[in-house]
């Protein structure tokens, strides 16, 4: 797929920084910005908890990938990949704050115009209630396996990402840097 045929792909890491697990997504959102070069069709974002301020930038996409914590059911650390519109019904989308914005932002996207194709790339929380900067250890250990699946929905979209060869300081909102982790 040359640049003119390829789609804008946003890669949207989502959630609260402050609560443990929560903040996963945002944590692999500034891994990828760190180790990674991609194509010039391809955005890698620290969403946060933005929730509905987030519509204006989904919408320039046509495909979005979003990183975050979800309760599916499993152990804490458990990895899926979901269509957004095709969730599993066991896939449960109202824990927290910003996941409930993030649900009514999905559901504002249609009545913009075209909303963009979106997938989640989730993994199964162990705490989203405590204050804590740090993962817990099994999403911990979910964060390369994350990554994995964002490179390989890049690589299934036409747009593969390719490590940087000299990885880069990503600073996130406390001073701390990707190497910090």
């Amino acid at each position: 797929m040359n640049q003119a045929e390829a789609q804008e792909i946003l890669i949207l890491g989502v959630g609260n920084v402050l609560l443990t697990d929560e903040g996963v997504g945002v944590r692999v959102a500034h891994e990828l910005m760190a180790r990674y070069d991609f194509p010039s069709n391809v955005k890698v974002m620290d969403g946060g908890v933005l929730g509905l301020s987030l519509t204006g930038v989904m919408m320039e996409a046509r495909r979005v990938i979003v990183v975050d914590a979800v309760r599916g059911g499993e152990a804490p650390g458990s990895v899926y990949r979901f269509d957004w519109d095709a969730r599993p019904e066991h896939i449960q989308y109202k824990d927290s704050l910003h996941q409930i914005d993030l649900m009514e932002t999905m559901a504002l996207l249609p009545l913009l115009g075209d909303p963009p194709e979106v997938v989640v790339i989730g993994v199964e929380f162990g705490d989203i209630d405590n204050y804590g900067l740090e993962l817990t250890p099994q999403v911990e250990q979910a964060v390369e396996p994350l990554i994995e699946q964002v490179i390989l929905e890049l690589e299934r979209l036409g747009s593969p990402a390719q490590p940087a060869v000299q990885p880069r300081e990503v600073t996130d909102v406390f001073g701390h840097t990707s190497q910090d982790h």
